[in-house]
């Protein structure tokens, strides 16, 4: 199942971070302010989740908070609804965060935290829809999917209903769009000789020119073993490359897909218990990258996968 991967928004003190410590913890932690960013991992009702939980000091938000939210598949933008004084710089946020994704149409949930605090329920919602402009928003919520609740962090009050609602839609939202991994390149090393699977798609002509660099600068460090995580981003494509002891991944895709974690956990899954002596054993890479590639990546590039053996000592990585 794709991880549904999450940003985390709002002023300091909002509750931010305790509001991400009860999604990974199940409990209500009194949490310090987040400096940057904290990343999490964890599951609701079974769903994986990628937490980026974004500190809310000013410095944070304009040099960090854009790269995260365009990144990622959900957003929640948390506010203090037992402090109003700060709600028009609180609003002027919101709507920056709106914007960086408004044309990707992801789910965005607004939480007005410390819902136990509030005392006059009716009347604050009433100046929270109004100082926020929600309106505006909720006009647009068949393209953008997007929902207002009251919620404590600190007793948990309607926190299950506000993310059954934000994964349902991220679900649906994942079902409706196209995953695309452009290319693929695995390459492992037993003594001499190198195994490079990668597929036939003629898409990966687009990144060609950086998978060849990785190629080279890979295979040059046969005698040493590297733990290396590289991203480029340019135009529209998305290219990460990882080294693991003696194995290594080129994976290019479109922008917006592909978070190192998952990626980092595919290169050191792919094991090696299957090789022995044979060189014939290189082969059996196939199965078991195909079945990782489905697993992590759901698209069927597995389907197109070739594999090439080469003799380091004599010759370079063939294509």
């Amino acid at each position: 199942m794709v991880r549904t991967t999450i940003a985390i928004t709002g002023l300091q003190n909002a509750g931010k971070t305790s509001f991400s410590q009860r999604l990974v913890s199940g409990a209500y932690i009194l949490s310090q302010p987040t400096y940057g960013v904290d990343v999490e991992f964890t599951q609701y009702r079974g769903v994986p989740i990628q937490i980026w939980d974004m500190g809310g000091h000013a410095s944070f938000r304009k040099h960090i908070w854009q790269n995260y939210v365009e990144q990622s598949s959900a957003l929640i933008f948390i506010f203090d609804a037992s402090d109003l004084t700060n709600m028009e710089e609180s609003a002027e946020w919101f709507w920056n965060s709106y914007a960086w994704i408004a044309e990707k149409q992801i789910p965005i949930l607004f939480l007005a935290n410390k819902w136990d605090l509030v005392k006059e329920t009716e009347e604050t919602i009433d100046k929270i829809v109004s100082g926020f402009n929600l309106k505006k928003i909720s006009e647009t919520a068949l393209e953008t999917p997007f929902r207002f609740f009251f919620v404590s962090v600190k007793t948990g009050a309607f926190i299950s209903e506000a993310m059954n609602w934000l994964i349902g839609k991220s679900l649906n939202q994942s079902k409706d769009q196209k995953r695309e991994v452009i290319s693929f390149d695995l390459f492992i090393k037993i003594d001499n000789y190198i195994a490079h699977l990668h597929d036939n798609t003629d898409k990966r002509n687009m990144v060609a020119n950086l998978i060849n660099t990785y190629k080279e600068k890979w295979s040059s460090t046969i005698d040493s073993l590297i733990d290396v995580l590289e991203e480029i981003v340019f135009e529209k494509y998305r290219v990460l490359f990882i080294s693991y002891k003696n194995k290594a991944i080129v994976i290019s895709s479109k922008r917006e897909f592909l978070d190192q974690s998952v990626f980092k956990n595919l290169v050191q899954d792919i094991s090696l218990s299957k090789f022995n002596d044979n060189i014939n054993g290189f082969y059996n890479l196939f199965e078991e990258t195909k079945s990782e590639l489905e697993k992590y990546f759901q698209v069927e590039i597995a389907s197109s996968l070739s594999c090439d053996v080469s003799n380091v000592t004599t010759s370079q990585l063939t294509n």
